[in-house]
C-alpha cells in the first residue's frame, strides 16, 4: 500500500493524473473510491481539464461491494464465502439479534417485553457493531480473542454486554473481520490476473476497507494508494493544539505501507495564506486584508444576508465565477439556513446548486404506505378498529385520491357529512356506547359506513359557490366507488389479521396492497426508493453474497412473524436512510462541510459556526462515545475544518449568531474564541466584525476602511448617506426583472389597476400582504357569525345564469329558483358561513321574496331585459410589448361574464350590494366598465356599444348607468394598461387607482397634467391619505412568506418619489377620459 499525504488539494489531483496517465482508455484498470458524488464529479471535471480530454473513469462510493468481487476471484477465498455466512445486510442481522434477545435470557440484557423496545434496541447494537467495524476494529478483534478492551470497572458492564451480544449475532455466521483474517492467510497467485491494476483511496476512508485492501494486494497483482491530507497533529502547530487539548488513547492501526509526505508553503500573498503557513510552519502571520473573516450577525437569516452582499461584491469586483464558491454548514443546521440562503440567492438571480440530505420517509407514497399500514395494526401493538380518522388519513393522501381518482370536494364532502352525522364507523362497542349509538343496529364499521353514505342526505345536491362546479353525492358511481375501496380495505386487511408469515411473504402481501391502493409513478425518486426496499425484503434474509443460499439463513427464512414485526422492520428500514440528492448542475455549491471537503474552491462561507464542535451527548450503550468518540469526532471537525481552509485560495468567511442563545457570553463557541485568540497573539487589529440588521445602517459607513464591512453596497451606501445628512427619505430601489408570459384575467387586471402593490406582490411575486386595517374584522367573525341576507343574495346572485334569466324573465319557474336558493343555503352551513341552527326554511323563503320583487322592479324598469341573449365571450389573447429594451409577453385569458347583447349592442350586469352614489364610486364603475369594453372590442368585431345593468342587492331595483359607443373606446388603451403593469410589476410604485380617482374629482381636462402629477405626489409624501405596509403586519405573516424583506419592510423608505415620467405619461392618457370637474 502506499499513502501520499500532502496539504494541497491540487496535488491530490495531480496524483490522480500521474497513476492514471499510463492507463487504457479501453480498460478499466484502475478504481478510484471517493466519500460522494460531489468529489466524483470533481475528479471527472479536474481530469478532464488536466489531461485535456474527457474519458470514462472508474470511480465508486462503495468500497465492500469492489472488495467483495476481487476477493471472488480467489478459489480459496470463494470457497470460504460459499461454506460460511456472511451477513452484510443490516435488516438481517436486526432481525437475527431480535429474536436472541427474545429467545435467549441473557446476562446484562433486562427482559424487553415491547416488540417495538425490543427491535429498537437490536437496530441499535447492530449500527453499534458496524460503527466498530469501520473506526474501531481493534474492540471486535479483542473480542474474538475471548479479551476485554477496557479495564475502567464503570465500563466493564457495558462491554460485556455487547461482547455477549457480539458472541451470540455471530455464534453460526462470520463478519466481515474473519474475511480479511482469511485473505491474510491466504498465498499471492500469480497466475489470476484480474483487470483492476491499481486502486486510489480518496480521503479517510473506513479502516476495514483499506485492512483488507492491504491484504488483497498481496494475493493479487495490483496496487493501492491512499491519497490524502496531511494528519494535523504531524503540524505541531500552537493553534492545532489549543484546539484539541486530548488526545487519542487508542492508536489507529498501523499498515506496511509506502509513506510519501510532501507538504509545502502555500505561495499566495493573502492573510488567509499565512494563516495556512502559520498552522504548517509557525511562520509569522501577514497584514490584515479581506480574505480571512469572522462575522458575527444577530440571527441566521441576517448571516445569510451578509453573505449574499459579500458574494455579489465578488462576483462585480473580483470577476468570480459562480462555480468557484460554496456554501457550507453543519449537516443538522443545513434545512434551517436553506431556506434563507435560496431566497437571497434568488434575489440577486444568483444560481446555485444545492446538496440536500433529503429524508425520503417523508415523501407522499411512504406516508399512505404507513396509514395504510395503520389499518393493520396499531401503533400500541393491537389490532386497529379500522376507525374513520385511520380511513380518511389514508383516502386524503394525494397517491391514493390520484389512484382512484377521487376529487378533494368529494372527500371534503364526506368528511364534513360524516363529522355531522357523528358517524364513527370504526368505533369499538365502548365508543358507540358513550355516543349512545343502538349497537344491535350498529354493531360493526360496514353498517356505519353504510348509513353514512346512504343516508338520504345524499338526496340533496350540493353546490360549490359557482354553481357551475356541482357535486352530487346521490350519483349513483360515486357511492359505489367510494364503499368499495372501503370494504374492499377492510376485507384485504381483515384477511390477514391475527395470521403469521415470513418476512419475505409479508413484503409480497404489501407489495399487492401498494399496487392495490397507491399511485405510484415512474421517474419519481420517493416511489422508487420504497420499490427497492420492498424488493429487498422480498429478496429476505441476505447474506454477503447475494447468490448463495446458507444454511443458517434457512433457518432464518422460516421464523415466520406478526404483522405488527414486519410493520416495524420496514418503518425503521425506510427512516434510516436518507439520499444526497443534487438540485441543478451549476453555480454556486451549497452542501454541508464534510461533503466538500477535498472539493478546491477560491471562495467558502461557513454558516452557523457557533454550534460547531458543540459537546457531544454520552451515551453509555456506545462505547466509543465514551472511550473513544469524543476525542475523534472532535478531531475529525477540526480536521475537515482544516482541509477547508487548505483547499481555499481567496477568501475563508467563518459566520455565526447567536439567536438561539440566552446568554451569547457564556456560550460563545470555543473554537470561534480559540481561533480568534490564535490570530490576534499575531495581528492584534484583527477583530470579530459584527453586523447591524440593515444593510444602510450608519454604522457600515463611520469608518472609511479598505474592505470593511460592506460599503461596496452602493444602494446602502446612498440610503445612508441620506440619512446621515437628515434628507428627505429619497432613494431608488432595485428593479425585479419581469419574466415572460405573465398570465392576467379580466378580474385581475381590474385588481392589479385598483392596488398594484398588493396585487404584484401577491401574485406575480408570490409575496402574502395582509391589511393590519382588516385585524379588527378578522377578530369580530372569529367571535361572532355575521349573517346577512344582501351578502347571501350576492353570492348566489352573482354568477348565477339559471337566476339572471329568472330575474331578466327568460325563464319563469320557480321551483327551479326555490331549489338553487336551497342548495346555496346548505352549502353556506356546510361551510360554516352560515350558523347551522337557522332555520333554513324561513331563509329561503326570505331570499326568494327578494329576488321575486328583484325581478319584479327590474322588469317594470327595463323592458328590454326579457330580450337580452346571452353571450359566452372567451377572451384570449397574447400581447408582446417592448418593455425597457426587452420584449415581455402577456397572456389575457378569461371568460368575460354576465354580458348580454340584443343585436350588436352589449349589456355587462352589475350586481353590487349597495349602490354608492359618491364621484369617485362613479368613476370606479367607468373604468371597470370600460376595461370590460375593451376587451369585448379586442374581441367582437361587429361591436356597437356596451352598457352596465346595475342590480341594486339593498333596494331591489335595477338601472342602466354608464354606456360607451364603440368609438370612444380606444383599442391602444389594452397595451397602455399593460405598460402600466410592467412598470408598476418592475418597480413598485405606491400608486393606487383610488388616489387616481381623487385626482380625477379635482382637476380638469384643461390643466390636468399638471393637477394631476402634483396632485399625485401630494398624496404620496402624506402617506397617512394613501394605503401602506408597516412592521405590524408581520404578526400575521409567516418569515416564508416575505420573500423580499428589503421591500416589505421599508415599503415607505424604498419608493422613488422621483416617479417616472413615462409611467406618468401612460397613466395620463390612459385616465384623462374620466376626468370630473367638482361642482
Amino acid at each position: 500500500m502506499n499513502i501520499y499525504k500532502t496539504n494541497k488539494v491540487n496535488k491530490i489531483y495531480n496524483k490522480i493524473k500521474e497513476l492514471t496517465q499510463n492507463d487504457s482508455i479501453f480498460k478499466k484498470e484502475t478504481l478510484i473510491i471517493v466519500k460522494n458524488d460531489l468529489l466524483i464529479e470533481e475528479i471527472k471535471k479536474t481530469m478532464a481539464k488536466l489531461n485535456g480530454i474527457s474519458y470514462n473513469l472508474n470511480i465508486k462510493k462503495n468500497a465492500v461491494k469492489s472488495i467483495y468481487e476481487i476477493s471472488l476471484k480467489n478459489p480459496n477465498i470463494k470457497k470460504y464465502i460459499e461454506k460460511n455466512t456472511f451477513s452484510f445486510y443490516l435488516e438481517t442481522e436486526k432481525f437475527i439479534l431480535y429474536h436472541i434477545l427474545k429467545t435467549e435470557k441473557l446476562k446484562y440484557i433486562k427482559d424487553f417485553k415491547s416488540t417495538r423496545n425490543r427491535y429498537f434496541f437490536a437496530s441499535k447494537i447492530i449500527d453499534l457493531f458496524h460503527h466498530y467495524y469501520s473506526k474501531f476494529s481493534k474492540l471486535i478483534e479483542t473480542w474474538e480473542d475471548n479479551g476485554f478492551l477496557f479495564q475502567e470497572e464503570n465500563l466493564k458492564p457495558y462491554e460485556n454486554m455487547q461482547k455477549e451480544l457480539f458472541q451470540k449475532l455471530f455464534e453460526k455466521q462470520k463478519n466481515i473481520l474473519n474475511l480479511n483474517k482469511k485473505i491474510i492467510l491466504e498465498k499471492p497467485t500469480k497466475n489470476i490476473e484480474i483487470e483492476i491494476k491499481k486502486i486510489i483511496f480518496i480521503g479517510n476512508n473506513r479502516e476495514i476497507e483499506k485492512k483488507i485492501l492491504n491484504s488483497l494486494e498481496k494475493i493479487f497483482d495490483f496496487e493501492v494508494h491512499v491519497l490524502i491530507f496531511e494528519d494535523l497533529l504531524n503540524y505541531k502547530s500552537t493553534l492545532v493544539e489549543e484546539l484539541l487539548l486530548t488526545k487519542e488513547k487508542i492508536n489507529p492501526i498501523e499498515y506496511r505501507a509506502l509513506e510519501k509526505v510532501d507538504i509545502e508553503l502555500f505561495k499566495s500573498k493573502n492573510f488567509l495564506t499565512s494563516i495556512k503557513n502559520n498552522i504548517i510552519a509557525r511562520t509569522p502571520l501577514s497584514k490584515l486584508d479581506d480574505s480571512f473573516k469572522i462575522i458575527e450577525a444577530k440571527n441566521q437569516k441576517r448571516e445569510v444576508e451578509i453573505l449574499a452582499n459579500q458574494i455579489v461584491h465578488s462576483i462585480q469586483k473580483n470577476n468570480l465565477k459562480l462555480s468557484e464558491i460554496a456554501i457550507t454548514c453543519l449537516q443538522e443546521k443545513f434545512n434551517e439556513y436553506l431556506p434563507h440562503i435560496e431566497e437571497c440567492l434568488n434575489k440577486y438571480e444568483i444560481e446555485y446548486s444545492v446538496l440536500c440530505h433529503n429524508n425520503l420517509s417523508k415523501g407522499e407514497s411512504i406516508i399512505a404506505l404507513k396509514r395504510l399500514m395503520d389499518l393493520f395494526i396499531s401503533k400500541n401493538e393491537t389490532i386497529s378498529n379500522f376507525s374513520r380518522k385511520e380511513v380518511f388519513n389514508l383516502l386524503s393522501n394525494n397517491k391514493v385520491m390520484k389512484k382512484f381518482n377521487i376529487s378533494a370536494s368529494e372527500l371534503n364532502y364526506l368528511i364534513e357529512f360524516s363529522d355531522a352525522m357523528n358517524i364513527s364507523f370504526g368505533a369499538n362497542n365502548i365508543h358507540k356506547e358513550n355516543l349512545k349509538y343502538d349497537k344491535n343496529f350498529l354493531n360493526s364499521w360496514e353498517d356505519g359506513f353504510n348509513r353514512f353514505l346512504m343516508s338520504e342526505i345524499f338526496d340533496e345536491k350540493y353546490e360549490e359557490e359557482f354553481q357551475k362546479e356541482t357535486v352530487r353525492f346521490q350519483d349513483q358511481e360515486s357511492i359505489i366507488k367510494l364503499i368499495t375501496i372501503v370494504k374492499s380495505l377492510y376485507e384485504d386487511i381483515n384477511y390477514f389479521k391475527n395470521k403469521t408469515y415470513k418476512v419475505y411473504e409479508w413484503a409480497k402481501i404489501i407489495d399487492i396492497f401498494i399496487q392495490k391502493y397507491i399511485d405510484l409513478e415512474e421517474f419519481n425518486t420517493t416511489d422508487e426508493y420504497l420499490q427497492n426496499k420492498i424488493k429487498s425484503f422480498k429478496n429476505f434474509p441476505k447474506d454477503f453474497n447475494d447468490n448463495l443460499c446458507k444454511n443458517y439463513l434457512k433457518e432464518i427464512n422460516e421464523i415466520k412473524i406478526e404483522f405488527y414485526l414486519f410493520k416495524i422492520m420496514l418503518e425503521e428500514s425506510l427512516e434510516k436512510e436518507k439520499y444526497g440528492v443534487m438540485y441543478k448542475k451549476n453555480g454556486i455549491l451549497i452542501a454541508n462541510y464534510k461533503e466538500i471537503e477535498y472539493l478546491q474552491k477560491k471562495e467558502i462561507h461557513f454558516l452557523g459556526f457557533q454550534k460547531f464542535n458543540s459537546k457531544i451527548d454520552y451515551d453509555n450503550m456506545n462505547l466509543l462515545n465514551e472511550y473513544y468518540e469524543y476525542e475523534n469526532t472532535e478531531k475529525e471537525a477540526i480536521t475537515a475544518l482544516f482541509n477547508l481552509i487548505f483547499a481555499t485560495s481567496e477568501k475563508f468567511y467563518i459566520y455565526y449568531s447567536f439567536q438561539d442563545n440566552l446568554n451569547p457570553e457564556i456560550n460563545m463557541s470555543k473554537t470561534i474564541s480559540k481561533i480568534l485568540d490564535h490570530i490576534q497573539k499575531y495581528e492584534k487589529n484583527f477583530q470579530i466584525e459584527k453586523h447591524p440588521n440593515e444593510n444602510h445602517d450608519l454604522a457600515y459607513f463611520k469608518d472609511a476602511k479598505e474592505n470593511y464591512l460592506i460599503n461596496y453596497d452602493l444602494e446602502a451606501f446612498n440610503i445612508a448617506k441620506i440619512i446621515q445628512n437628515s434628507q428627505p427619505i429619497k432613494f431608488k430601489q432595485n428593479k425585479i426583472q419581469l419574466k415572460s408570459p405573465i398570465k392576467l384575467n379580466l378580474y385581475e387586471l381590474k385588481n392589479a389597476l385598483s392596488n398594484p402593490y398588493k396585487h404584484f406582490y401577491e401574485k406575480t411575486l408570490n409575496v402574502k400582504i395582509q391589511d393590519i386595517r382588516l385585524e379588527n374584522e378578522i377578530k369580530e367573525k372569529q367571535e361572532e357569525q355575521i349573517f346577512n341576507i344582501i351578502e347571501i343574495i350576492y353570492k348566489l346572485i352573482k354568477n348565477s345564469t339559471p337566476l339572471h334569466e329568472y330575474i331578466m324573465g327568460k325563464k319563469d319557474d320557480a321551483n327551479k329558483a326555490i331549489e338553487i336558493i336551497k342548495n346555496h343555503i346548505k352549502y353556506e352551513i356546510q361551510q360554516g358561513n352560515i350558523p347551522f341552527n337557522i332555520n333554513q326554511k324561513t331563509t329561503v323563503d326570505d331570499v326568494f321574496k327578494k329576488i321575486n320583487k328583484l325581478k319584479f322592479n327590474a322588469i317594470e324598469n327595463l323592458k328590454k331585459l326579457s330580450v337580452m341573449t346571452e353571450t359566452n365571450i372567451k377572451f384570449c389573447q397574447k400581447i408582446k410589448l417592448n418593455f425597457q429594451k426587452k420584449n415581455i409577453e402577456f397572456e389575457l385569458k378569461k371568460d368575460i361574464e354576465n354580458v348580454y347583447k340584443i343585436e350588436n349592442d352589449y349589456f355587462y350586469l352589475n350586481f353590487v350590494k349597495k349602490d354608492y352614489c359618491s364621484i369617485p364610486d362613479k368613476i370606479k364603475d367607468e373604468i371597470d366598465l370600460y376595461i370590460t369594453g375593451l376587451l369585448v372590442k379586442k374581441e367582437i368585431q361587429n361591436f356597437n356599444s356596451l352598457t352596465e345593468v346595475k342590480i341594486d342587492l339593498e333596494n331591489l331595483s335595477a338601472k342602466t348607468t354608464i354606456s360607451y359607443h364603440h368609438k370612444e373606446i380606444i383599442i391602444d388603451d389594452i397595451e397602455n394598461m399593460l405598460m402600466q403593469f410592467a412598470y408598476i410589476s418592475s418597480y413598485p410604485t405606491p400608486i393606487y387607482q383610488s388616489l387616481i380617482i381623487k385626482a380625477l374629482t379635482k382637476t380638469n381636462q384643461n390643466n390636468f397634467s399638471n393637477c394631476f402629477k402634483n396632485f399625485i405626489k401630494m398624496e404620496i409624501e402624506n402617506p397617512s391619505k394613501a394605503y401602506f405596509t408597516s412592521k405590524a403586519h408581520e404578526r400575521f405573516l409567516k418569515i416564508s412568506e416575505i420573500t423580499l424583506c428589503d421591500y416589505y419592510n421599508r415599503f415607505k423608505d424604498t419608493h422613488d418619489f422621483k416617479l417616472d415620467e413615462n409611467l406618468l405619461i401612460l397613466i395620463e392618457k390612459f385616465y384623462i377620459k374620466f376626468v370630473r370637474t367638482k361642482n
